[in-house]
């Protein structure tokens, strides 16, 4: 049944598609739920060179001191605005996305020699179904990060896989064939060196052919 569809309740509830056809064994009825009216992901990728902090007691580094990178706590992603939806539903929709980092820079001698944390944001837009009444969810499931030293600053980049979707709660008929019944739960299978059921019987001889 296509979105734009609707059956009146009666004939769902007797049965019926709206076209005369009839259905057998299941109930209609309707249910409260999310619907999802968009959904989509993007890779995304950021570079931004930061100064060092004075907090560094080593500068200048030694010859060979690289910069390593690592994602503090979580990245948040949230929407900030969209415009209004045009005639076939869609808006564009603007997110804030921020990621703290943390730069350790070590010697050539696998020393640490100083730590410190950045903060890195921007805004992302992108083209929803998102008519008047959804709301946005935005998240980032996957991250990576490198840095390099260049100079007195350290330059890093940052990648991000961002999913987003677009929602809204609805109330669906559906075809219902009864409440799910819970099946007896497996049971956990006895730690070595006890086998239970042991083997009772030889192994069946292999037919010749």
């Amino acid at each position: 049944m296509s979105d734009n569809m609707s059956i009146e309740w009666n004939d769902w509830k007797d049965g019926k598609d709206g076209k005369g056809k009839h259905f057998k064994d299941f109930e209609v009825i309707c249910i409260e739920t999310f619907k999802v009216y968009d959904f989509c992901f993007q890779a995304e990728s950021r570079e931004q060179c930061f100064n060092l902090p004075d907090n560094c007691p080593s500068f200048p580094f030694p010859a060979g001191s690289t910069a390593n990178c690592e994602i503090v706590d979580s990245p948040t992603c949230t929407e900030i605005s969209r415009t209004a939806p045009d005639e076939t539903g869609r808006s564009n929709v603007t997110f804030a996305v921020s990621t703290t980092i943390k730069i350790i820079i070590v010697g050539p001698e696998c020393e640490v020699l100083c730590v410190f944390k950045k903060t890195i944001n921007f805004t992302k837009t992108v083209v929803l179904c998102a008519p008047d009444g959804t709301f946005t969810d935005c998240a980032i499931v996957d991250s990576a990060c490198q840095c390099v030293l260049i100079g007195e600053q350290v330059c890093c980049s940052v990648d991000l896989c961002i999913v987003i979707q677009s929602r809204a709660v609805v109330k669906l008929l559906i075809p219902s064939f009864g409440f799910c019944v819970p099946k007896e739960c497996e049971q956990v299978s006895p730690a070595p060196p006890l086998v239970c059921p042991p083997v009772l019987f030889p192994p069946q001889c292999t037919p010749l052919d």
